[in-house]
């Protein structure tokens, strides 16, 4: 549930993060009433704090109704909502490709339109400038392999020259055919990881799955981490993965024969309570080295794709105040450091200096980032961009950043 327009007018958006649910707009009254709802209180209950709350009286018919609705919107945890997951969920596994969930909403539906958006992200101030087949150039920039990069999940409005630039390093530096994307999960997974085994539908055409990579990687893990292979839902709808395809097809789709993989990462959050390094579990550990054994296997060039955004910082993830340019100067400062420890290619420094914090940052990256240095071990990284996307009103920013890793 998140503010909508104006404040003023207090209606805020009550949006499922699965979508399953659709999104339906609250009133402010609707909005406390859900607030009300923590799966303990009854009809009368709700009834009883709201009035409490509010200061105002509202009849019991009120209530149940308001309830019906979102039953019948599939908001509850009901049997309602039980049967409708199955039946999404069994026509989902149907699919052989999975659908692009945000294609006319995060980006546009038309190739045409969708083209020129892309395009643009390379061109514009901050941007990388033209793709090499656009008059920019076809050398190799560094004698180093590239074995990875780190990519925005953000939306390409806010980052998109950052999305441009790890992008334009896969083109000019990388002669991969397979790709493994390692997204947020932005959703909760059965384990610590989620591989799928479809293909990734885009405007710009197909996307499709390295499947014989994946076998591979499975009887490598073994019995054990079947859940890993069988955890699809949550790609469903996660743009964290979907928006590297999008950006795989546009710069490679029809000059290149590529694959990817897959991959969404959990959160790390109870290492990071317990003071626990990530590898101390077996969970992680095994899954780490199963997918750098496969990859050393492959016996062709792979790159590696972290999405990864950084800081998730003011009042509308929690803070107190309003951000200052002394906030945001601060927190450019310690996204440096950061950013400094993965470009030395330290996956335990990385994730020592976000623990430190207790995550005061809210580093939406953290898994992926620290799975993807453990994986490719790399010689040194180089940052390429660096951003950070505040709101008009000064209630939210979220950091970001592009970054190239060699062997």
């Amino acid at each position: 549930m998140i503010p909508h327009g104006d404040p003023v007018v207090g209606n805020y958006v009550l949006r499922d993060p699965y979508g399953l649910a659709g999104t339906v707009v609250l009133t402010p009254i609707a909005a406390v009433l859900v607030s009300l709802m923590n799966g303990e209180r009854t009809l009368g209950d709700i009834r009883m704090q709201f009035e409490q709350t509010v200061g105002q009286s509202i009849p019991l018919i009120e209530v149940e109704n308001f309830v019906a609705q979102l039953d019948e919107n599939h908001f509850l945890d009901s049997k309602n909502f039980a049967a409708y997951q199955q039946a999404q969920l069994a026509d989902y596994l149907a699919l052989a490709v999975r659908p692009a969930a945000h294609a006319g909403g995060a980006y546009h539906e038309e190739p045409e339109g969708l083209r020129a958006q892309l395009s643009l992200l390379f061109t514009c101030e901050g941007g990388p400038g033209l793709l090499p087949w656009e008059g920019n150039g076809t050398g190799v920039l560094s004698q180093d392999k590239l074995c990875g990069v780190m990519s925005p999940h953000i939306d390409f409005h806010r980052g998109g020259p950052a999305f441009a630039w790890a992008y334009d390093r896969i083109v000019t530096e990388s002669q991969a055919k397979l790709f493994i994307i390692l997204g947020t999960a932005h959703t909760p997974l059965q384990e610590f990881y989620s591989v799928s085994r479809k293909d990734f539908e885009t405007p710009l055409g197909t996307v499709e799955t390295d499947r014989e990579f994946i076998k591979t990687l499975s009887n490598r893990l073994g019995e054990s981490f079947s859940g890993v292979f069988q955890d699809e839902l949550p790609h469903r709808q996660e743009h964290s993965i979907e928006f590297q395809t999008l950006m795989l097809q546009f710069v490679l789709g029809g000059r290149r024969d590529f694959r990817v993989v897959p991959i969404l990462v959990g959160s790390f959050h109870p290492f990071v309570e317990h003071g626990r390094m990530p590898v101390e579990s077996p969970a992680v550990a095994e899954f780490i080295g199963g997918l750098r054994d496969t990859i050393h296997s492959y016996g062709e060039e792979v790159c590696v794709v972290a999405g990864v955004d950084m800081a998730h910082i003011g009042q509308q993830f929690g803070d107190d105040d309003l951000l200052d340019q002394e906030r945001l100067t601060s927190q450019w400062t310690d996204d440096q450091d950061l950013l400094a420890k993965a470009c030395a290619g330290d996956a335990d420094a990385w994730f020592m200096h976000i623990a430190k914090q207790n995550d005061a940052n809210r580093i939406c990256g953290l898994a992926p980032m620290y799975t993807m240095l453990k994986t490719i071990d790399p010689e040194r990284g180089e940052l390429l961009k660096y951003d950070q996307a505040v709101a008009d009103d000064d209630t939210s920013c979220v950091s970001f950043a592009a970054a190239a890793f060699y062997e």
